[in-house]
């Protein structure tokens, strides 16, 4: 009759495993981390570029509205208001439009560059969590690869920690941020 030996593991002896167990854990978080500081990151800087894209529209208007300002001022100055025909006061309704007309698309471009700077300062209020939260990922990482290599296991523990502390930081960030 053939025997089964079912020798009892010790703790020790199960410390590889769950040294492996904890990095492949905190590498995988660190991954889906890593995927979602990138795609804050990204959307942070194209929120900037098109609010940057929309200030400069906003100044490209607001020239435009200046210039037609002042033909409307060199019109009104040079003729005193009883010596202006009916074709001059039209042309002064039609500046006084055309300034009416810049003044409200300026609003709406300075109200959408504005949208677009609170999405920027969202984004970057992500970018900054998950970043730290990657930044205490990669730590324990490090410290669980390190106990699996030289069998010291208060490395073990501090990345376990460390990684604890990167999990929570991304689980506030993904829930409660």
């Amino acid at each position: 009759m053939t025997e089964i030996h079912t020798e009892k593991k010790s703790w020790k002896d199960r410390m590889p495993t769950l040294i492996a167990i904890t990095t492949l854990l905190l590498a995988a978080c660190a991954t889906l981390t890593a995927f979602k500081a990138g795609g804050y990151g990204n959307r942070m800087v194209l929120a900037q570029s098109q609010a940057s894209d929309q200030w400069a529209f906003y100044q490209a208007k607001s020239i435009k509205e200046t210039q037609y300002q002042i033909q409307r001022g060199a019109m009104a100055a040079a003729l005193a208001p009883e010596m202006r025909t009916e074709a001059v006061n039209k042309q002064l309704a039609d500046f006084d439009k055309e300034i009416g007309r810049y003044k409200q698309e300026k609003d709406d471009i300075a109200q959408e560059a504005k949208r677009l700077e609170a999405e920027r300062d969202s984004a970057r209020k992500y970018n900054t969590v998950f970043g730290q939260a990657l930044m205490f990922l990669q730590v324990g990482i490090l410290l669980s690869s390190l106990a699996s290599i030289n069998k010291v296991y208060g490395y073990l523990y501090a990345g376990a920690a460390s990684g604890a502390v990167g999990i929570g930081l991304f689980l506030y960030a993904m829930f409660f941020l």
